[in-house]
C-alpha cells in the first residue's frame, strides 16, 4: 500500500506521458476511483490515507492540500517530472494504467459526477453541511464490486 501522493504522482506522470495535463480536481477523482477499483477488483487498498466526504464529493485531504495552489489549472509540467520514473510496483502500475485509459477523457465535472450519483459511498456517508465525515474503505470497495458485477451482466446480456 502508497502513500496517495505515489499514486497521484504516477497518475499526473501516465497522463504527462499521453500529453494530457490534470487539474487537481481531475486528479483527487482519478485517484479515489483507482483506489475504488483496487479494492472493489483486487480487494486491495492503493493508498492508506484518509478519504472524507465534502460538499463537492469525496477528497482525499492529503491530495488536496498538496494540490489546490493551481486551483482550477492543470497541474504544470515541471511539477510531475520525468513520465518514465513511476515508483509503484509493475502490476499497480498497469492496473492504474487501464483505469487512466478508461477515464482519461473526462474533466473534473464528468469525473465528480461519476462519485455522487445516488449509492456512491460519499451519498452514503455525506450530510449536507458537514465536513470530514470519513468513508470508508469497505463502503467503496462494496460499491465497486457492485460495479463490477453490473458490468458484467450488462456486457453478457
Amino acid at each position: 500500500m502508497y502513500d496517495v501522493l505515489t499514486v497521484a504522482d504516477a497518475i499526473l506522470k501516465m497522463a504527462k506521458k499521453h500529453g494530457q495535463f490534470l487539474t487537481p480536481m481531475q486528479l483527487v477523482k482519478l485517484t479515489y476511483i483507482a483506489h475504488g477499483w483496487s479494492l472493489g477488483l483486487r480487494a486491495r487498498a492503493l493508498f492508506h490515507n484518509r478519504i472524507e466526504a465534502w460538499q463537492y464529493g469525496p477528497v482525499i485531504p492529503d491530495l488536496y492540500h498538496a494540490t489546490k495552489s493551481w486551483g482550477r489549472s492543470p497541474i504544470e509540467s515541471s511539477a510531475i517530472g520525468d513520465a518514465d520514473d513511476i515508483r509503484v510496483a509493475p502490476e499497480d502500475r498497469r492496473f492504474l494504467e487501464n483505469v487512466f485509459e478508461r477515464y482519461k477523457h473526462l474533466d473534473g465535472i464528468a469525473l465528480s459526477y461519476i462519485t455522487h450519483q445516488a449509492g456512491t459511498p460519499w451519498t452514503q456517508v455525506y450530510r449536507s453541511g458537514s465536513w470530514g465525515t470519513p468513508i470508508p474503505n469497505h463502503l467503496i470497495a462494496q460499491h465497486y464490486q457492485e460495479l463490477r458485477e453490473r458490468d458484467a451482466t450488462e456486457l453478457a446480456a
